[in-house]
C-alpha cells in the first residue's frame, strides 16, 4: 500500500519536437499566458537506465494552466528518457508528475508495485534545486510514465511550485521569461 497521499497532479510533461511551435500551439489549448525556462547549471547530474549522462540536448519550459504545470520538453541528445520516447511514440504526452516531501520513500512505493526508475537526476540552479525520478509502470495498465519530484527553493523545501514562485525565479536569476511574438 502506498504510504504517501499526493494532493493532485502538479505537473502534465509532454515530450515535443520543435519547442517554439510547440509553445504556440499549447499556448491555445491550455491558454498558457506565460512561458519560462530554468537556468539548469547541474547538467552533469543525470542518470539514464543508472548511467550517468551528460545531457546538454534537452531543453525544457514550463507554463500554468490554473494550478496545473504544463511542461514542454524536446531533446537532441543521442539517448535519454525523452529521446527514446519521441522515437517509439511521436510527440506526446510522456508523464504525469508529483511533488513529494520524501523521495526515497515515494520512489520505494512505487518500486514496491512494480515501477522501474528509467531516469533520475537533479536539476537546479542558485534559487532552486529539484531531484527527480521517472518511474516505468510494470505494464500499460498504470498509465504514462510517473515523475516525482522534490524541490528546494531558496534553501526550503516545498511540496508545490506555481506561477508566482516560477516567476519570482526570474528576479534571482534562476529562470528567464520565454517571449515570443505574438504571445
Amino acid at each position: 500500500m502506498f504510504g504517501h497521499k499526493y494532493p493532485r497532479i502538479h505537473q502534465l510533461g509532454f515530450v515535443v519536437e520543435d519547442l517554439e511551435k510547440a509553445m504556440r500551439d499549447y499556448s491555445k489549448i491550455y491558454n498558457v499566458k506565460r512561458w519560462y525556462r530554468a537556468a539548469n547549471e547541474m547538467k552533469d547530474q543525470i542518470y539514464y537506465k543508472g548511467r550517468k549522462i551528460r545531457d546538454d540536448g534537452f531543453d525544457l519550459v514550463i507554463g500554468y494552466c490554473g494550478k496545473t504545470e504544463i511542461e514542454l520538453i524536446t531533446s537532441t541528445a543521442e539517448e535519454n528518457i525523452y529521446v527514446n520516447f519521441l522515437r517509439e511514440n511521436g510527440p506526446g504526452l510522456h508523464h504525469i508528475s508529483y511533488f513529494v516531501s520524501d523521495l526515497n520513500k515515494a520512489v520505494k512505493d512505487y518500486k514496491d508495485i512494480g515501477f522501474e526508475v528509467v531516469q533520475n537526476g537533479t536539476i537546479g540552479n542558485k534559487s532552486a534545486v529539484t531531484r527527480y525520478v521517472y518511474l516505468k509502470p510494470p505494464n500499460t495498465r498504470y498509465g504514462n510514465i510517473v515523475e516525482l519530484q522534490q524541490t528546494r527553493m531558496f534553501d526550503i523545501f516545498t511540496v508545490y511550485r506555481n506561477s508566482f514562485l516560477t516567476w519570482a525565479g526570474t528576479l534571482t536569476g534562476g529562470a528567464e521569461r520565454v517571449k515570443l511574438p505574438g504571445l
